[in-house]
């Protein structure tokens, strides 16, 4: 279990935070700052001067927007007389760079260099998360930390064991990895869904969804850790875009999804300004007219105005029993948590925790996974119908060519496979039509009754199916006759050897219902198209065998060509 140290506001200058074996620090309680809006101070000047740095007010860990460079420093005591291994991290991927400086006795004993705009490859660690190795002397020490962002200062740092580091990083990407892998299902259902049905809600939910994946993809490292680790940039510029992407495709999602235009034509007009208004933005971040924290603002602030414009939309239908309002409205409820504690985040009015950080992806994926269910209610109402039309045919087919005690087919459905069957029959892939009766089944029926014959009989068809190519067919044509197709044999003797295969087949007793009882076989087979091309002709042949090779003493194959051989 992580433990964490918490302790009261510190001035500066207050004793420093005592560095035992804790395997979680938090650093903000003993943490001051010095403010760099030229974005020019040397380190030596801010270690001669560490007057100018003042304790933090506001959310703690969470400075919100701000346009300046900061200096931290954090004073550590290291108890005993050896080193201290500990990772620094900040779980906070976006600050676009961070320059951590372990010092004692006014000596740098470290410099480590992380940050967003840095390769993967130059980080100290490549980890999700910002995070540096540090050995720290006994004794006394500071961290001076600088940091400078584009986007919000969001500053929880921690200083953990190494396992607890490798824990805690863990978690984090197992729970996004949960989420992206549930995204890209959920992406690629609507993609093929609406590719096969031409629906182009399913193309909106697709951006919508897309976006926000895309968007905390980015806001949480995984894009710059694993998909663009030569291009953190690119990994981090594209998370406003992806949402003014999102922005553009939920407009017009909800839009339709909800009938909007049936409600409100005002409502339908703003949903489809903000779409257009987010498109522009992505435009004019690409031709240049806005930079990266315009469009990021614009991006937090239009992030929640399409669920303002289309939830009242939505309260109402659903009051008037609108199962599709239903469904949106518990989404948005979802969703609007998750956005808050983002908006929070960004703003500096919460406390960034493992969760709080955590809670808008969560919130994302179920909203989306709610909202799924809004383009599944018409594609599973199209599919129940298709289905009980299928099964209702299958069912009717199944009765008329299937045997119903065996599940096999019945003279009709070996009809219906011998045809195509006898087509394709040459003299190099001959057909072998066998047909097969039981030897000793009647003394079975009458000692144990007909449930261990009919049981009996089961076990029979499933142990030929089991001797069987997946493409030869089993069907059962009479009280205890069987009749075995098999297609693609390359002469008489492959047949021969099949017919010898399943005499040995019945050489083991049967289990039916409890008993063991002992069968065997007489088999009469005819080759098409050598010994006929039309199936009645082969039936009689192959039955005219089998009779034969009762009156020869049972249990052996006998072939019925045009000339009667024995096998």
């Amino acid at each position: 279990m992580l433990v964490a140290v918490l302790g009261g506001a510190l001035p500066a200058g207050a004793a420093p935070l005592q560095v035992g074996d804790q395997d979680s620090i938090s650093l903000w309680p003993a943490l001051t700052l010095r403010h760099d809006p030229e974005h020019n101070l040397p380190l030596e000047e801010v270690l001669a001067a560490p007057r100018y740095f003042q304790k933090p007010a506001g959310t703690p860990a969470n400075l919100g927007r701000m346009p300046d460079t900061l200096w931290l420093r954090i004073p550590l005591q290291v108890a005993g007389h050896a080193p201290v291994q500990r990772v620094f991290g900040i779980d906070y991927p976006p600050l676009d760079r961070v320059d951590v400086y372990l010092v004692a006795g006014g000596q740098v004993l470290s410099h480590a260099r992380m940050g967003s705009s840095l390769e993967h490859e130059m980080r100290p660690l490549r980890s999700r998360t910002l995070a540096a190795p540090l050995v720290l002397p006994p004794g006394d020490s500071e961290l001076y930390v600088r940091v400078w962002a584009r986007s919000s200062m969001v500053l929880p740092l921690t200083l953990r064991t190494p396992e607890a580091f490798a824990e805690h990083e863990a978690r984090g990407q197992l729970l996004l990895g949960v989420l992206a892998g549930l995204a890209v299902a959920m992406l690629l259902y609507s993609i093929a869904h609406g590719v096969a049905l031409r629906d182009g809600m399913f193309g909106y939910y697709a951006l919508l969804l897309g976006g926000n994946l895309v968007f905390f993809m980015s806001y949480f490292g995984i894009l710059a850790q694993h998909v663009w680790p030569h291009a953190p940039q690119l990994a981090q510029e594209i998370s406003p875009q992806a949402v003014l992407i999102a922005v553009f495709g939920g407009s017009a999602f909800m839009s339709r999804a909800l009938a909007v235009r049936e409600v409100s034509r005002w409502a339908a007009r703003a949903l489809a300004l903000l779409g257009g208004t987010a498109l522009a933005g992505l435009a004019a971040y690409h031709l240049g007219l806005m930079d990266f924290r315009a469009v990021q603002g614009l991006a937090t602030l239009m992030g929640l105005l399409p669920t303002a414009v289309a939830l009242p939309i939505a309260v109402l239908r659903a009051r008037r029993g609108d199962r599709i309002a239903t469904v949106m409205v518990l989404g948005w409820s979802i969703f609007l948590i998750g956005t808050a504690a983002l908006v929070g985040t960004i703003l500096g009015k919460l406390q960034p925790t493992f969760w709080a950080l955590h809670l808008y992806p969560l919130a994302t994926m179920c909203e989306m996974a709610v909202w799924m269910a809004v383009l599944a209610l018409r594609v599973q109402a199209i599919h129940r119908h298709a289905e009980r039309a299928r099964v209702e045919t299958h069912r009717l087919r199944d009765l008329a060519h299937t045997d119903p005690l065996t599940g096999l087919p019945n003279r009709r459905g070996l009809h219906d496979r011998m045809v195509p069957a006898l087509a394709e029959s040459t003299p190099d892939q001959l057909l072998a039509v066998y047909l097969l009766d039981l030897d000793g089944f009647k003394p079975v029926n009458d000692q144990y009754g007909h449930d261990v014959g009919d049981a009996l009989l089961v076990a029979v068809g499933q142990r030929l199916q089991a001797e069987l190519r997946t493409t030869d067919a089993v069907a059962r044509v009479g009280g205890d006759e069987f009749v075995v197709l098999a297609s693609g044999l390359l002469d008489a003797e492959a047949a021969h050897a099949l017919s010898q295969k399943l005499l040995q087949a019945f050489d083991h007793p049967f289990q039916a219902a409890g008993h063991s009882c002992q069968v065997g076989l007489t088999i009469g087979y005819a080759l098409a198209p050598l010994d006929g091309h039309d199936a009645d002709e082969l039936i009689k042949r192959a039955d005219a065998a089998m009779y034969a090779g009762k009156q020869a003493g049972r249990r052996r194959a006998q072939r019925g060509g045009r000339m009667m051989a024995a096998a």
